[in-house]
């Protein structure tokens, strides 16, 4: 089964690979205008015409209505060729009755082209692609783009590759990206505001499961995703082994996500605008969002399902939807956050247990106010360090956790003991953006927080309190007394011999 649109070039080969071979050949053509279906009739392939539903709808209808004879089902794309070593796997596989088979599908690899040179490494070798399955197992995620096959297991793998190679050259292939981060922008923005994201992911391969949640809750939230994407590639993927052909590729996929980023944050503007009571479209705003482009350079009009929805305000019970907020952090900030995560957080946990002189220094190179004598353990951890101020001989233990999303002052001789929690930060549940409230937290000086305690956005502590071990508190603490329990009461004032 064959999936064609406009793919004169690149059908031939896929088709003489399959001659003599397989049993019946169908290319489902949705509208054609260079010769495909002609191309495919006189290589014997049979031509079935159906109007385009999208990637993922176009290859379950062809499931659900083509007339298969075979226990076995190969799907192809129209720039992909079988090596004699696949097709022969292939054959030893069905010649078995179906029923002595334990695999329902099959995982084949995939080695893709680029420029006439194979990619090896990039992260893009072995590429596995779930493409041979049992008549009647298995069917594509409703998805409009990157669509995965479902299927219970068992799955097998077969390692003979089958060559990726589009004969249509760079314009096409950037065509297609252009096309494809729209749909991919646009199902990632779906899948996060509905709520459907984690039951189809649980479905998924591993490895897809893996590329769709970094999707879905990385690539939204850090800066500059492309730097990433091609460093993951080129360096971490060992891209460099594919010389410069390996360079090149790894740009050119990284710019695909830097386009799957910046559209997706389009999207979540207009879902904003939409979302403003009152809000009007601005005059010369065009009526199609320029989002909006598919297969062909057609337009394709927003879900009316979706969008009707959020615009009135109300889902199905009358309450309001929720519509998370964009990143409420500048770009120098995410910038700062990323380089902390990866190398200051790092270095910050290797070092050696007694070195809080270099950990304070490490700190204040991260724009943290941090006194003289002060002695924070190496597995503390802390969230964004520009947010602290922690005045002199203050300590802080073992796993505790300054979330200082908000400012988080730490008094003179304070104490933070092990796994107590100091969290800067909260929501407004109250807003359908779920909007974030940095709050901050003030320790007095000569506090004692004990081991395992929270202590609540916006609260502040008083000089020479003690919060027990284990307690909560979520509202200011006057000077001078103990505290236990959740919330925390006070059971005595704090006297000094």
């Amino acid at each position: 089964m064959i999936i064609a649109y406009n793919e004169a070039l690149n059908l031939p080969r896929t088709l003489r690979a399959l001659h003599g071979w397989a049993n019946r050949v169908f290319v489902v053509d949705s509208g054609s205008t260079d010769g495909t279906a002609e191309i495919a009739r006189s290589a014997g392939a049979e031509v079935v015409s159906h109007e385009w539903e999208g990637y993922a709808r176009q290859k379950n209808w062809a499931l659900d209505n083509l007339p298969f004879e075979s226990d076995w089902i190969l799907i192809l794309d129209a720039d992909e060729v079988l090596t004699e070593g696949l097709r022969q796997r292939l054959f030893e596989i069905a010649a078995r009755p179906v029923r002595d088979v334990s695999d329902n599908g099959y995982f084949i690899n995939r080695l893709t082209y680029f420029l006439d040179h194979p990619i090896r490494h990039c992260g893009f070798f072995p590429n596995w692609n779930l493409r041979f399955l049992k008549r009647g197992h298995g069917r594509y995620e409703d998805r409009e783009v990157h669509e995965h096959v479902m299927m219970e297991p068992p799955i097998g793998y077969i390692r003979e590759p089958m060559i990726h190679d589009d004969q249509r050259g760079l314009e096409h292939y950037y065509a297609k990206h252009n096309r494809y981060s729209t749909l991919e922008a646009r199902s990632i923005h779906r899948e996060l505001t509905q709520g459907t994201s984690a039951g189809r992911m649980a479905n998924l391969p591993g490895d897809a499961r893996r590329r769709r949640w970094l999707k879905h809750h990385i690539m939204p939230h850090v800066p500059v995703p492309s730097l990433w994407r091609f460093l993951y590639m080129y360096v971490g993927r060992l891209g460099v082994l594919d010389g410069w052909v390996g360079l090149e590729f790894c740009r050119f996929i990284a710019s695909y996500d830097a386009m799957v980023a910046l559209k997706l944050r389009e999207l979540r503007r207009q879902a904003r605008a939409q979302a403003t009571p009152g809000a009007v479209q601005d005059a010369d705003e065009p009526a199609v969002s320029a989002l909006a482009v598919a297969e062909g350079g057609e337009q394709v009009l927003p879900d009316r399902r979706h969008t009707t929805e959020a615009s009135s305000g109300g889902a199905p019970d009358g309450h309001a939807q929720m519509q998370p907020e964009p990143s409420p952090w500048t770009f120098k900030e995410k910038v700062g956050r990323a380089i902390w995560m990866v190398f200051g957080k790092t270095v910050f946990r290797m070092s050696f247990h007694n070195w809080y002189r270099f950990r304070a220094a490490l700190l204040r190179l991260f724009g943290a106010r941090i006194g003289t004598g002060v002695a924070i353990r190496p597995t503390a951890n802390i969230e964004v360090p520009w947010m602290l101020d922690i005045e002199d001989d203050a300590s802080v233990g073992d796993h505790a956790i300054l979330y200082s999303l908000g400012t988080i002052h730490i008094g003179r001789r304070a104490i933070i003991s092990q796994f107590a929690h100091l969290c800067a930060g909260t929501h407004d549940h109250t807003d359908h953006t779920f909007r974030l409230i940095r709050t901050p937290v003030t320790i007095g000086d000569d506090v004692w927080i004990g081991a395992d305690a929270f202590i609540g956005p916006g609260v502040t502590v008083g000089p020479l309190s003690v919060v027990g071990a284990r307690s909560s508190t979520y509202k200011d603490l006057p000077a001078r007394k103990v505290y236990v329990g959740n919330p925390a009461r006070p059971i005595k004032d704090r006297v000094l011999r």
